[in-house]
Order: C-alpha cells, then sequence, then structure tokens
C-alpha cells in the first residue's frame, strides 16, 4: 500500500513538473487583430477609427495627427476606466488623420478588448485597467498621477534607431515594468499569469510597430514646430516682417494650418501700424507686398502711405476670413484679430462688435480650440527653458483668449486710453469672470501682468486697498511625521477696512529651481466673507509640483476675486523684500510735476486722482498723527486689546497715524532703513481705520531721541524724522529721498 502511494506521489510531481516546463516553454499566443471582432462595448470606438471617408489619394493633416497620438495616449493614460476611454475615442474626429496611424492604433484595441473581459471574468483582475494606464506611463508604480505617453517618450530617447527598435530597447524597460509590478502585486494565478504574458508580448508587439510611425509623424511636427516657434518669437520681438515671412514658409507646405493663418495675419496688423516707409529696412523704400510674392519685403517702389496700410489691412482680413470659413468652429482667436484690424481702421464700433463675438465664442469653444495643447505639452522641453515656457505660453493666450488674444481686455485697453475708467473696469472683471467660467487658472498671472502693464490706473482702482491684504502659508504636518510636509495650511489677513463677499483665491507659489516669474498656480475654496480687521483661515492645501515641500516655497503671492473686486494679495515678507530690492537699485520714482507722473503707469495713477510728489509731502506733513509719550502711554481708543494698558497707562509703544491717500501708493513702512535681519523695525499693526493708516511699533521712544520713520513705495519714497522733546513727539521734517 505504501509503495503504491510513493509511486503516487512520484506520478503527481512528475507531472507537475512536466506541467511547469511545458507551461514555460509552450509559445504564449499573442493577441491577432486579423481575426478581431470588437465587442458591443468597443464598437463605437473601433467604427470612429475605421470608417474613414474614402478618398482617390488619402491626405492627412500634421496637426491632425499629432494631436490624434498624443490625445489618445494622454486618454489612456488619465481615463479611470475602460469605458471612459473608449467614450473618448468614439467622440473623436479622425477624417484627417494619417491612415497608418489609424492602422497602428487599430491594433492596441483586441489588446484593450481581451483585458476587458479578463477583467469581467476574474474578480481579482477588477483594476486591471491601471495596468494600461501604468503601461501608457512607463510606470514602475501604480499611481494616480502618470505622466502622459512616458513609453514613448522613453522610446525616442533611446540610443536605438527607431526603425531597429527590439524587446531589449528602453521602450521594453519602460513598459514591462508596469506588467512586472502588477504581477508582483496581484499573486496571480498560472492561468492568468499566462494571459497578462500574452497580453504583455501583443502589447510589445504593439510598440515595436507604432514606434517607427510615431517617430515618423513627430519628426515632421518638430519640423513644422520650430518654423511656428521662430515666427512666435519673432512677432512678440516686435519683428512681424520676419514673423511674417516665416508664417508664409509654413503655409507654402501647409496651406491651411491654424498657427500659420494667425500669425501672418496678426504680423501683417502689426506691420501696418508701422510708419512708411520704414528707414530701419534695407533700401528704405519700404514695405510692400507685390501680387503674387510669398514675402514681405524692402521695395524700391514706394507708394503713399495710407494706400500701402489699407493694402497690408486688406491682406489681413483675407487670411482671417480664410481661417474663420477652414475653422469656423475655432472662430474665436480670428475674430479678436479682426477687431484688432477694424480698430487700426478706425472702426471702433466694428472692432467692439468682433470683440462682443469672440468673448460669446470662447469659452464654447474652449475644448476644440485647446485640441493641440497635449501635443505642445508633450514636447517637454519647453518647460526647461525660460524661452520654452513663455511659447507655451504665447500659444495658450492664442487659443484661450489672454493676453493680446482677449477681447476683453482689448476692449479695456480701449477704453482706458480713451479715458473711460468705469467701462474700462467692467470690461477688467468680464474677462476673469470668462476666464474663471472656462476654468483655465495658470495663465492668471499673465492676465494679472497685461493688465498692469496696460491699463494700471483702472486696474489699480478696482481695489485700492490691496496692500493691506496679506497671505500667509504654515506647514500642517505634525513634526513627529514627516509624510505631511507637503500640506500647507493658508490663512489670509485682512487689514483693510472692507469686507469681502464670495472670494475666489488662487495661491501663487513660486519653489525653488523655478524661473524667477514662474509660479505654480492653485484654486482654494471660496470663502463667503473674509471680514475687515480680521484674520480668516482660507483652507488646507496639498502641493502637487514636482515633489516639492513647504521647505521648497521661497515665495507667496495670492490672487483674490469677488463680485466687483480683484487684486494682488502678497506675503509681508515678499512686500519688504520688494521694496528691499526697490531701495538697492535706486529705482524711486521721484514725481516732481504732473507731466512728468505721464511716463510710468503707476504715475498715471497718481495724475488720474491730481496727485504729485510735492502733494504727497504736504499731506503727509498735514495729516501724521504721533501718539506715545516717554512718561505716559497713550492709545486709540478702539483697541479692544489695549484696553488694559489704557487704564494702567503702562503701554508706551509707539502709534503713528498717516492719511489713508497713501493706499494709492501701496507703502510699507519701517523705523530706520530696511535690512534684512532686523524685522522689528515693521510694524506690528499696520491696518486702515476710517481716513487714516494706523501702526503700531513694539518700540519704546527715549528722551530726546530722534526716530526716522521710512515710508517705501514703487513711486517714491519718503523719510519723516520725528524727535521727541520734553517726552514729546514733534515732526521734525519730512523729506522725499
Amino acid at each position: 500500500m505504501k509503495k503504491k502511494i510513493t509511486w503516487t506521489v512520484v506520478a503527481v510531481v512528475v507531472l507537475g513538473i512536466a506541467a511547469l516546463i511545458v507551461w514555460h516553454f509552450w509559445p504564449v499566443e499573442t493577441i491577432n487583430l486579423e481575426e478581431y471582432t470588437p465587442s458591443e462595448e468597443f464598437e463605437p470606438a473601433w467604427e470612429a477609427m475605421t470608417n474613414q471617408p474614402e478618398e482617390k489619394a488619402p491626405t492627412y493633416d500634421i496637426e491632425e495627427t499629432v494631436r490624434a497620438m498624443n490625445a489618445l495616449e494622454v486618454a489612456q493614460c488619465q481615463s479611470e476606466d475602460f469605458m471612459s476611454y473608449l467614450e473618448y475615442v468614439a467622440k473623436q474626429d479622425f477624417t484627417r488623420v494619417a491612415p497608418e496611424v489609424l492602422e497602428q492604433k487599430k491594433k492596441l484595441f483586441p489588446i484593450l478588448q481581451r483585458l476587458y473581459e479578463l477583467q469581467k471574468e476574474h474578480k481579482e483582475l477588477d483594476d486591471v485597467w491601471m495596468l494600461m494606464r501604468s503601461a501608457t506611463s512607463g510606470a514602475s508604480t501604480f499611481v494616480s498621477e502618470v505622466n502622459p505617453v512616458g513609453v514613448l517618450g522613453s522610446m525616442l530617447t533611446g540610443d536605438a534607431t527607431l526603425s531597429s527598435i527590439s524587446v531589449g530597447s528602453s521602450m521594453e524597460k519602460a513598459q514591462t515594468a508596469a506588467f512586472d509590478e502588477y504581477e508582483k502585486q496581484k499573486e496571480l494565478k498560472r492561468q492568468l499569469e499566462r494571459e497578462i504574458e500574452a497580453v504583455r508580448l501583443s502589447y510589445i508587439e504593439y510598440l515595436e510597430d507604432y514606434a517607427p510611425i510615431y517617430y515618423k509623424y513627430m519628426q515632421e511636427w518638430n519640423t513644422l514646430c520650430l518654423k511656428k516657434d521662430k515666427a512666435y518669437i519673432d512677432l512678440y520681438s516686435s519683428r512681424p516682417l520676419d514673423a511674417y515671412n516665416q508664417s508664409q514658409e509654413i503655409l507654402k507646405d501647409y496651406p491651411t494650418n491654424r498657427e500659420a493663418l494667425l500669425l501672418k495675419g496678426l504680423s501683417l496688423i502689426q506691420i501696418s501700424t508701422w510708419t512708411l516707409p520704414s528707414p530701419s529696412l534695407q533700401g528704405g523704400g519700404g514695405i510692400h507686398a507685390n501680387e503674387g510674392q510669398d514675402s514681405l519685403s524692402s521695395s524700391s517702389h514706394e507708394l503713399s502711405q495710407p494706400d500701402e496700410r489699407m493694402a497690408l489691412l486688406s491682406e489681413a482680413e483675407g487670411v482671417l476670413d480664410q481661417y474663420i470659413q477652414l475653422y469656423p468652429s475655432r472662430s474665436a482667436p480670428a475674430l479678436v484679430l479682426k477687431g484688432l484690424l477694424y480698430r487700426e481702421q478706425g472702426e471702433v464700433g466694428k472692432a467692439v462688435s468682433f470683440f462682443d463675438q469672440a468673448s460669446i465664442e470662447y469659452p464654447r469653444q474652449a475644448a476644440a480650440l485647446t485640441d493641440l495643447l497635449d501635443s505642445y505639452k508633450a514636447r517637454t522641453y519647453l518647460n526647461k527653458s525660460a524661452e520654452g515656457k513663455y511659447l507655451l505660453r504665447l500659444y495658450r493666450s492664442t487659443m484661450e483668449g489672454f493676453g493680446i488674444f482677449s477681447p476683453n481686455l482689448l476692449k479695456a485697453h480701449y477704453y482706458a486710453e480713451h479715458d473711460d475708467v468705469e467701462n474700462s473696469k467692467k470690461e477688467i472683471f468680464n474677462h476673469f469672470y470668462r476666464r474663471s467660467n472656462q476654468g483655465v487658472y495658470d495663465c492668471l498671472l499673465s492676465d494679472m501682468q497685461y493688465c498692469e502693464d496696460n491699463m494700471y490706473s483702472s486696474f489699480r482702482q478696482i481695489l485700492l486697498e490691496q496692500s493691506f491684504l496679506d497671505v500667509a502659508v504654515e506647514p500642517t504636518m505634525n513634526w513627529t511625521l514627516s509624510d505631511k510636509d507637503d500640506e500647507i495650511k493658508v490663512t489670509i489677513n485682512n487689514r483693510s477696512d472692507i469686507d469681502l463677499e464670495n472670494v475666489r483665491i488662487f495661491l501663487c507659489l513660486h519653489y525653488t529651481d523655478m524661473y524667477k516669474d514662474e509660479y505654480d498656480v492653485q484654486k482654494l475654496p471660496s470663502v463667503n466673507i473674509i471680514k475687515h480687521n480680521d484674520k480668516t483661515e482660507i483652507g488646507v492645501v496639498k502641493l502637487n509640483y514636482e515633489d516639492k515641500k513647504y521647505n521648497d516655497i521661497t515665495r507667496i503671492r495670492a490672487i483674490a476675486m469677488t463680485d466687483d473686486k480683484i487684486c494682488w494679495i502678497d506675503n509681508v515678507d515678499y512686500k519688504y523684500m520688494k521694496a528691499q530690492e526697490t531701495v538697492a537699485r535706486g529705482e524711486n520714482a521721484q514725481l516732481s510735476t504732473v507731466n512728468s507722473q505721464l511716463s510710468t503707469p503707476q504715475a498715471q495713477l497718481l495724475s488720474d486722482f491730481n496727485i504729485n510728489d510735492s502733494k504727497l509731502l504736504s499731506l503727509i506733513s498735514q495729516g501724521i498723527q504721533i501718539y506715545g509719550t516717554v512718561s505716559d502711554g497713550n492709545i486709540w481708543n478702539d483697541m479692544k486689546q489695549d484696553v488694559k494698558n489704557l487704564v494702567t497707562g503702562k503701554d508706551r509703544k509707539l502709534r503713528i497715524e498717516l492719511p489713508r491717500i497713501l493706499t494709492l501708493i501701496d507703502p510699507v513702512f519701517s523705523l530706520h532703513q530696511l535690512n534684512d535681519k532686523d524685522k522689528s523695525i515693521r510694524p506690528s499693526e499696520n491696518y486702515l481705520s476710517g481716513s487714516n493708516i494706523r501702526l503700531k511699533f513694539d518700540y519704546e521712544p527715549k528722551q530726546n531721541e530722534t526716530i526716522p520713520l521710512y515710508i517705501y513705495s514703487d513711486f517714491a519714497n519718503f523719510k519723516v524724522t520725528i524727535k521727541f522733546e520734553d517726552g514729546k513727539p514733534v515732526v521734525k521734517n519730512v523729506e522725499l529721498i
């Protein structure tokens, strides 16, 4: 009996070993596209790729091809499940995508369908979609935030020639890591291991076939991008003639290219604003577009200036009309340029009408206009230089409607130029309202900068007290737990005497390794009210920029929007840092006459209020009040925290009141000159109350002591000399420094 049992065990072991050998060495069959029949769930997406119009000579658009390639990779990488991805694909228009790209992308369908079937058959594979998400990103672990087109990126950065990519290349390491990690986490049964292995091999085969195709069209796209980038740089570097010629080069090969048409139209409008003929051009004969020529050049044949200008504007209008006819669902930027064109012709009514139409179309066309943004983001090298980031912002401004392509800001600028401050402010609000509805926040800094540069006076009057709002952040982490250093608590200190209601706040953080003017922008929870003279905790924010932590934050700013206000909210340290930099450079705007005020936008604001530096000196001299004696405490009656000291007379801290009109110059204050080390010279309290700015310093004056109070701003810097004679304060001098 024992022998029989022993032989049975031996037989089982031998058969088991044989099964393992067969399992390991028996060829795993990959998934075959030719035998593929889409299931009911996959059929709509399959048909979207398959049912293309038959043409004798199939054509393609390189931008549509690249858009589709990148969009499909990003969708696979970011979709929550199979159905989300399939729904996205089914809604795509592939009519202008290169046929061989679609043929290769279709090879992914049987792979995905087999995984989908496995997910339905086996409960332990309920998250198998994450396998494809992670494989697309080239990730080694399953995370919610993945890098789009990571596998393709790894393929293109390898040393191997793409036409001969092998399974042993860097591409294989990128996408097989996801399969290895999945199998490790799942502890799969042998049957499922073989199923997953079949998917793995099919996926590798798919990528090896797809990589050369992807590379081929990306090469063409990169060549086109070089020309477009050059045109953008020329245009925004005040070289519209070069931009025009560059756009013409693009249109030779791609006659219907969207960006090239817009660049050509804008460059023609800018050229038309020149004083013609231009002596800066070779030959000195002006700019002339001869019929039949492909570029603008200096011409010895001079036309009269009005005729020359009208010819350029007429050509621009023809280009923009062509764009609108070709791309009616993406017409908003062309409508903006038509508004600019009519503004240059002096037809203000028509210009405003086109701006209004563009304002309506931008939100409706937002998705269609930004459909190439993923292709721009895929050019990751743009984020590695200031110039690259600049180009990315230029493209976004065109397609999202900010900066020079904002119809509302262009109207606001026009109204500001014609001293219509109320309408200018209204259009600024309309711009930010539209942008908020489009859900685009990362370029708000560009919007703010554009307003400050082009219509400072009307923009600044939206909230004169912005320097009396502060933002502060602090880590939320318990110092015994090191995994919380990527969370911060945000607080707003409203030192003004105005309640802010229905407040939307956007936090702007500058980290180590960022460019000087670069910020990461995050939308914070909306706040019902931020009360005057009060601190309000806005909420907790998780930092999500390139693994940065609290200690990586170097500068803090915020943008606040209400129903009738918009302003910067700066960190206190940032305000003093700016003041110190200004002082170090000696760049204070000393305003001697109203006429000199017109030289800067900031000075124009004071001019609007009929104020110059002499008047500010006079207002400070007449309005300053100093409280505090050497012998007796003297405080403001409405300061609740000092009621006890009012009775005892023990508080002898220095208090100063200044006229509220100084809020126009965004002042910061210090006793003695600013320095990095001593923050005690800053006021411990600094807030608005009625017609005054109230300051309190943690400093007790001494008998016969002379104390300098410094007032710093971007407009002018002042020094107030205070002396305590017989224990009482006397203003000895107020001077501009």
